[in-house]
């Protein structure tokens, strides 16, 4: 899929969330999504001027306004921000600038408007090629304060290579990248941000997934796993009891605090 494919795909699916009301497809797993947004959170306290791109329908902007002085909002599509605006309609929280415009332009969307801190949530895996990741991330670059956070947590494609030769071992399906999403090759990333950034810390997401993705569909067999099932519910608590090195390499989602040169 092409930019103006993903962005109509993701303006149709707000327009089906909306006349529907069922669970949004910006958040399928939602153990998945609380364990990236405990991560983000740890690193907002105190922040003065945040900036949420890929933000959806909400559903993580309204935890990251509660503990920022100032929280800016956009997404491509006009149906997602739509829901977020009536979604923090609901809830007494800091006032959210929500805009719509692409992570390829952010310094035309805001300006001379700098930020002490920008997020992407599995945002710019959303762009088709890695040209354009790179464009995004120079973009986030040039609004991003000296000094500031970049806090990423994207898709990458080693690491899903990775879990997938484990689960054909047990003889379960490849999990596929869908036509609107693009991993992340994380060597050309580590190289290509080392002139930005400093890399502060990566953490992952590797028991959860593992515990979710191959553990979880061989106990439910012949029957398919399910994103919200008691099992996912168990290896969300697991992953925070404990931490297993070995599967580090089968994390696919990995969450990056990045500092500006």
């Amino acid at each position: 899929m092409n930019l103006e494919e993903i962005k109509a795909f993701w303006e149709q699916a707000g327009q089906q969330i909306e006349e529907s009301d069922r669970i949004s497809p910006t958040s399928r797993d939602p153990y998945l999504g609380q364990l990236e947004r405990e991560n983000v959170l740890s690193f907002l306290g105190g922040r003065k001027r945040v900036l949420e791109i890929g933000c959806g329908d909400g559903a993580h902007t309204l935890h990251y306004a509660r503990c920022v002085q100032k929280l800016s909002a956009m997404d491509v599509a006009d149906s997602l921000i739509e829901l977020a605006k009536k979604r923090m309609a609901d809830h007494q929280t800091t006032p959210v600038d929500f805009r719509v415009g692409s992570v390829l332009n952010l310094s035309s969307v805001y300006g001379q408007d700098q930020f002490d801190c920008i997020i992407t949530q599995r945002c710019l895996i959303n762009l088709p090629e890695w040209e354009n990741q790179q464009e995004a991330i120079k973009e986030v670059h040039k609004v991003l304060e000296p000094g500031g956070l970049f806090l990423l947590t994207e898709g990458f494609e080693e690491e899903l290579n990775h879990l997938n030769k484990v689960r054909k071992s047990v003889h379960l399906p490849e999990i596929k990248v869908v036509p609107y999403n693009k991993n992340i090759v994380r060597k050309n990333f580590e190289s290509f941000i080392r002139p930005y950034f400093d890399t502060l810390e990566i953490r992952d997401y590797g028991t959860y997934l593992f515990l979710s993705r191959v553990f979880h569909p061989l106990a439910v067999l012949p029957d398919n796993p399910q994103h919200d099932s008691p099992l996912n519910k168990a290896a969300f608590e697991l992953s925070h009891a404990l931490t297993i090195p070995q599967f580090q390499e089968y994390s696919y989602n990995l969450f990056y605090v990045l500092k500006k040169r």
